[in-house]
Order: structure tokens, then sequence, then C-alpha cells
């Protein structure tokens, strides 16, 4: 018999709780917890990875990935200079963070989260050897940024801040006010910021919102095509940033991963910059509009909930704590065939709400709050 004992660095870290429950729900449940997009992927982006798979040879790129693909991301990001050589694609956005805080954060340093953030933050501060300290997003004021709150948070010891916008688990956005006040904040401090900006192409406003990098020179950027072009399954993501983050970060992605899906380079490549990719993503954030517009109403008026109006991502956080904690609230909607996400996941600040995503239709949607309604009867 071997006893097996978890590495120390992984003891206590388990599945997050949104796998948890999604793996847990009954068969016919409503899915309103993954945050995954329910719309195609655009034509132009599955032609291309056809036509690849047919007349290529896919086999490895070059670590960092295409060189006309790097280009094409670095020119997303005039304000930081970046060139090819400043970008790595990765495996999803997520293995672009891991890579980031892995490269960045030494044993004891304290890392910068906000609160509520997404769960995988935390898990890889500890996976990195640092410490999570937290910088509330105040549910009094529906999670939005607070500058006193964020000055006070950092210590000497900070070493990285993260940042997201628009926020996953809360859709809200940090404006150029605030972010113009978190760079001051910084000022003068040897500390890099992290800013995931997987949902910068799904907003709600009349331009896509500003990015912590336009303001603050010391940022690894993180994006990906996952969210915005409904790519979530070809794991496509990239970093970028200062050249000799990047290149330490390339080390480690090289033993990690060798490199990101050639077909989903090269489909990304001849497809996501194109007009007909623009089409789809004004499609996608006209859609999630819709749905966003229509799910709070029926949480206003049909359930008498309060919930966060979201400037962007497919998330809103609903207030849930007349009913108890955020997790048996859960637990007993998914009884009742709807997956949500226990604001506990998040965060201390996001407890007594509920994460509901509207990746799902109007008429999926108005079926999971007449169950959400019947559940919550049952708790009164």
């Amino acid at each position: 018999m071997s006893h097996f004992q978890t590495a120390r660095r992984l003891r206590g870290i388990e599945k997050s709780l949104i796998r948890q429950l999604f793996d847990r729900a009954p068969p016919g449940s409503i899915n309103l917890g993954l945050g995954e997009p329910d719309l195609p992927t655009p034509d132009v982006i599955r032609r291309a990875a056809i036509r690849v798979i047919t007349e290529e040879q896919n086999g490895y790129t070059s670590q960092a990935g295409l060189p006309a693909l790097r280009e094409r991301i670095a020119a997303d990001y005039p304000q930081l200079g970046l060139t090819s050589e400043s970008v790595i694609t990765t495996a999803g956005s997520q293995e672009a963070l891991y890579l980031a805080l892995m490269t960045l954060v030494d044993e004891g340093d304290e890392v910068l989260l906000p609160d509520p953030g997404f769960v995988a933050y935390p898990t890889i501060v500890r996976m990195a050897g640092g410490r999570a300290v937290y910088y509330r997003l105040p549910a009094a004021q529906d999670f939005g940024f607070d500058e006193e709150e964020f000055r006070n948070a950092l210590t000497p010891r900070t070493k990285v801040v993260v940042c997201i916008s628009p926020s996953n688990p809360t859709g809200r956005t940090i404006s150029r006010e605030q972010l113009t006040a978190m760079a001051s904040a910084l000022d003068g401090r040897d500390v890099y910021v992290i800013s995931d900006e997987i949902y910068r192409e799904l907003y709600y406003s009349t331009e896509s919102p500003q990015s912590i990098s336009s303001f603050y020179p010391n940022t690894i950027v993180i994006g990906g095509v996952s969210k915005s072009l409904s790519m979530t399954g070809w794991r496509l993501g990239w970093l970028g940033g200062d050249d000799d983050v990047i290149k330490s970060a390339l080390i480690l992605h090289g033993y990690v991963t060798t490199c990101a899906s050639t077909i989903s380079q090269k489909a990304a490549l001849a497809g996501a910059w194109t007009s007909e990719a623009e089409i789809a993503r004004q499609e996608a954030r006209d859609i999630f509009r819709g749905r966003r517009d229509y799910l709070l109403d029926l949480l206003k008026n049909q359930l008498d909930l309060s919930a966060v109006t979201p400037d962007g991502a497919f998330y809103t956080m609903v207030n849930t704590s007349a009913f108890g904690n955020s997790m048996t609230v859960a637990e007993a909607l998914l009884e009742h065939g709807v997956i949500t996400v226990p604001g506990s996941a998040f965060g201390k600040e996001s407890e007594g709400f509920l994460r509901v995503s509207f990746c799902a239709d109007k008429p999926v949607l108005a079926e999971g709050m007449r169950r959400v309604g019947k559940a919550l009867s049952g708790l009164r």
C-alpha cells in the first residue's frame, strides 16, 4: 500500500467551488454557474481552423507562439510599446495568470488581490509561496473600486497587485479616474500590476473599458479570445509586458505547456482580427446586454431581489442574504436544478450574494428564475 501524501504546496487546495457545484448538479440542471459563453465561435475562425487541420502540418510553434500572432496581440496594447518578443501565447488566460504569478512572486511576498475576485488568484498565489492580501471592493458600493481601501491595503511587502476590469465575479469596471488613483497609489513603489483583461471586449458602455496599463507602465497584461469570441475550449490566451518578466515566464511556459495549440493559434491569427470577428464581438455584446437587462428585470420584478448592474462580462451578483449564507442558498438552488456560485467562493466581501451568469438565452433564464423563486420560497 503506498502512503501517498500530496506535496505541501498543494495541501488544502481543492477544486474550486464553481466546479464542485457544477460536478454535483442533478441532470437537467440550468447552468447559471460557469462563465462560458453559449454563442457559436465566429465562422471566420472555424473555417480557418478546418483549413489549417486539413491542409497544413501542425507541429509545435516556437514556445512563445507564432511571431505574426504575437505581433497582432502586441499591437492591441500600444500604450505599453510591446513587440512580438514581449508576448507569450498561452493555453488560455488561466495559464497566463499562472505564469505571471509564478514568475513574479517569491516566498513570503504579499500579493494584493481584489475582494471579491476570481477564485484562481489566491490559489495560485499560495502555490507560488506568496501571501494573499485583499483590497475590498465594498458590497455597499455595488463592489465598485474604493481608493481608500486600496491605499490602506498596500504595505512595504506588496510585490504584485492584481486588477481585473470588467470583473469576475461582479461585472463592474474600473473607471479612468479610479485607475488613475490606483496608479498614483502605486507611484514610487517597486510593484508590478497584473491586469486581467479577459473580459475586455465584453462591455455595455459606449467604449471599451480602460486598462490600468495606460496609467501605470509596470503592468503585465493578460488577455485571450475565450470569452469575447466564444473560444473557451480552444485554450488560447496571452501574457504581455516587461521583456525581462516575459523572458522568465517563457522558460516556465516551455516546461508547463511547450506551446499553445498550433491550430488555435493559426485560426485566431487568420480570423480574430478580421472585420467579421469584430461584428461577432459587437453582436455578442448586444445579446449579452439584452440578457443582462432581461435577467435584472426578472430578479427585481418577479423575485424582489436586488442585484448589481454589471458594466461588462456576463455575471451579476444577486443579494440573497435574507435567505441564509451564500453556500446554503446555492445548495438549495442546486436541489431545484439551478447551478449558481456562492459569493463566499470569491471572498469575504461577497458573502450573502450569488454569482449568476447570463450565458443562456431568455427562455432558459426565465425558467431558471422560476426555479430560483421556488427554491427561495422553501427557505423563507
